[in-house]
């Protein structure tokens, strides 16, 4: 026993010995620097920390390293190890914290400088000093219970935000000073007791270190902060005073549960210019809001409920936002005005009117939707004056609107019943199916006009009675589709619009009820079959198809061709007249070709001004063996009908009418006139000017007959009515 007993007191004796050997000895100091030395330079290429002196005794210790020419870490003073007591001095000087990468486990940036005093022992170390950091002047001063935090004194002043931001390896997000005053009397979280107070001065947002994609610096977002924090057993209680030139910020109370980590604050937000947000993300907003409510943040779950006025309106609203992903929301918005709406997103005042919107989202997550949308849309009514010069239009009448929109939200989709009423027209949409997965838009829809004579000022066309479309939309990877049809006068239109393109088929519509719908003279009768093909970018076109079994109406057109020819152009049958057109912005080119039994009539040249509402066209007519020319001139809704009488009365016809009824003719006309006339310079009116004759006493002129009055001593002649 007395054997073992004095073996174990040797053996201890010997550890005792080799630790002392190890540490207090001046070999042992050599060996402990240079483990020192590896593991500092351990992984490092820019780093070579060299131990310049390193002294440790039972009583003292002085350690003097380098890490480069610049930076030097200086510690010495009385250690006492058995009384586990301290008075130690200390100077660490770094240049180039990023040599220290392997020591911090961080990137760290700039240099940092330190130095101070290290007193006490167990029960109580104080650690007294002064520091440089980001070109600030900084005191601290802690003391250890135990070892343990108890008392702590931090100021900083003056601090440069962006080395600080340098400092820990982050973007400059942000220029400023920022000041900490700490006075913690108690740092045990249990029974902890302290005042924290921070401000920020002088604060500029670098907008291009936050949002990348910004190409120029625009009017800078300035910012003050200053914060309060009571601390207190297991709690932290904050204000926060947040003014910049955007937005103001103002916190009562935002409490954080140092235990659980759990934040519960109120806020309340006024946003006093949104047009300096520009300068941040390169997208213009307008005009002001505030909101106002709680919020709580419990790891990455939040919840979030307040009430605003934003678009003039009275919101309340109730978002929860689970595992970082938004999960629910409750929104209540009412009597939302149009035009705040218009104006934030900066956009001119197209309308007025009041927008209601109640949401109530079940599950926000875009992979799987669920809730409903109901939206709301009263006294509407578009702002004539900005329309027309924003758009080029004409509108002159009030146009009101008002609109009904209930939305499910199912999976990745927004599915809406979609009613809107205006004073023009009334559109539906059954089912209007908005995918946010992959941002496409498809719908039916039903367009009703039940009076046309309302879609003048958009038109700029005089129509009457009404209209109805059905067809689809469909929009989905920058391509935008609809089509549409509709039952018109015993026929159907149907077009497609792709983008720009746009194409229609009339089929089987009667042209006298179109043509009187549109307000054009009624001449012409037959079913149709026309196919348009027009790009809405160029304004460049093509019309083209037939007329079928067409006839004349009678008009004046036919009461004159019936005058010179004697021949009824309203019984004949044409049962195939071919049409083509040339679109190019508002002037149409056509052509027409028609030939019946008896008749050929050929359109060469015909010019349609959808602008002015005009139309100028040539008629080449031969009817058995008669030929002549007529021209259409005028406005589209009452042109002026000639007849070239030069052309006709030089056909074989026209000379052999001219012989035979020169004399009735020219009694006719005398007695319309009152004046002898020469038939001859009647029909020939176009050769030459009337001449004037001149004497001492009188002046006679040779009066030319207008068609009407030729048309008329053609009729008599005849004898129709």
């Amino acid at each position: 026993m007395k054997k073992l007993f004095f073996g174990l007191t040797l053996f201890i004796i010997i550890i005792i010995g080799a630790i002392y050997g190890l540490l207090f000895t001046s070999p042992g100091n050599s060996y402990v620097a240079s483990i020192i030395e590896t593991k500092v330079n351990e992984g490092q290429q820019d780093v070579n920390m060299k131990v310049n002196d390193f002294k440790l005794t039972m009583s003292d210790i002085l350690f003097k390293a380098t890490l480069d020419e610049n930076s030097v870490i200086n510690i010495e003073g009385k250690l006492n190890i058995f009384a586990k007591s301290v008075d130690l001095k200390y100077d660490i000087n770094v240049k180039d914290l990023s040599q220290l990468q392997n020591i911090t486990k961080q990137k760290l940036n700039g240099s940092f400088s330190t130095k101070g005093t290290i007193v006490g022992n167990q029960e109580l170390t104080t650690i007294e000093g002064n520091s440089l950091v980001a070109s600030s002047n900084t005191s601290y001063k802690v003391k250890l219970v135990d070892f343990k935090p108890d008392n702590i004194l931090f100021k900083m002043k003056n601090a440069k935000m962006q080395e600080l931001l340098h400092l820990v390896n982050q973007p400059i997000y942000a220029k400023g000073l920022l000041n900490i005053d700490a006075n913690i009397n108690n740092a045990n979280i249990p029974t902890l007791d302290g005042l924290v107070n921070t401000s920020i001065t002088n604060g500029v947002l670098n907008a291009k270190a936050i949002n990348k994609e910004l190409k120029e610096d625009k009017l800078p977002i300035i910012f003050e902060a200053k914060t309060t924090t009571n601390l207190i057993p297991n709690n932290a209680n904050t204000k926060l005073d947040f003014d910049s030139s955007i937005a103001k910020l103002n916190i009562k109370d935002a409490n954080v549960n140092l235990n659980t980590m759990v934040v519960n604050s109120d806020y309340d937000l006024f946003v006093k210019n949104l047009s300096k947000l520009e300068a941040l993300i390169n997208q213009k907003f307008n005009g002001s809001f505030s909101t106002k409510g709680n919020v709580v943040i419990e790891d990455k779950n939040i919840t979030l409920k307040g009430d605003s006025d934003i678009f003039g309106s009275e919101t309340i609203y109730d978002i929860k936002v689970e595992n970082s992903k938004p999960k629910s929301a409750n929104v209540l918005i009412s009597n939302a005005k149009i035009e705040s709406i218009l104006n934030l997103v900066n956009q001119p005042k197209y309308a007025a009117g009041i927008v209601d919107i109640v949401a109530k989202v079940d599950d926000a997550n875009m992979e799987n939707l669920a809730g409903t949308i109901t939206t709301k849309i009263s006294n509407g009514i578009v702002n004539n004056t900005i329309i027309n010069k924003q758009f080029n239009q004409k509108l002159k009448d009030k146009l009101n609107f008002k609109a009904d929109i209930t939305t499910n939200l199912e999976d990745t989709k927004a599915i809406s019943l979609v009613n809107v009423d205006t004073s023009m027209a009334k559109l539906d949409m059954k089912k209007a199916v908005f995918d946010v997965k992959d941002v496409s838009f498809i719908s039916d829809y039903s367009l009703l006009a039940s009076d046309l004579s309302k879609l003048y000022d958009v038109t700029q066309q005089k129509m009457r009675g009404s209209l109805k479309v059905d067809g689809n939309i469909k929009q989905e990877n920058q391509n935008l589709s609809i089509d549409g049809v509709s039952s018109l006068f015993g026929g159907d239109i149907k077009f497609n619009l792709l983008n720009d393109d746009f194409k229609a088929n009339i089929k089987d519509v009667e042209v006298k009820q179109l043509t009187h719908m549109l307000y054009y003279p009624e001449i012409f009768q037959s079913k149709s079959n026309i196919d348009v093909d027009y790009n809405l970018a160029s304004k460049v076109g093509k019309i083209s198809g037939n007329l079928l079994n067409g006839k004349f109406i009678k008009n004046e057109y036919s009461t004159i061709i019936n005058t010179f020819a004697k021949f009824d152009i309203t019984r004949e049958i044409y049962e195939k007249v071919d049409l083509k057109s040339d679109i190019n912005d508002n002037i149409i080119n056509s052509v027409v070709d028609m030939k019946s039994k008896n008749t050929s009539i050929v359109v060469p040249s015909s010019t349609i001004n959808t602008k002015n509402n005009t139309v100028i066209a040539l008629i080449q007519s031969k009817i058995k063996d008669y030929s002549f020319d007529t021209t259409v001139k005028g406005n589209l809704s009452n042109p002026k009908v000639s007849v070239d009488t030069k052309a006709f009365l030089k056909s074989a016809a026209g000379k052999k009418i001219k012989e035979k009824y020169k004399e009735k003719l020219e009694k006719k006309i005398q007695e319309k006139l009152g004046d002898k006339i020469n038939l001859d310079k009647l029909f020939n009116k176009n050769e030459s000017k009337p001449k004037i004759k001149k004497s001492v006493k009188t002046v006679k002129v040779d009066k030319v007959a207008t068609d009407q009055e030729i048309a008329k001593a053609f009729k008599e002649m005849f004898g129709q009515n």
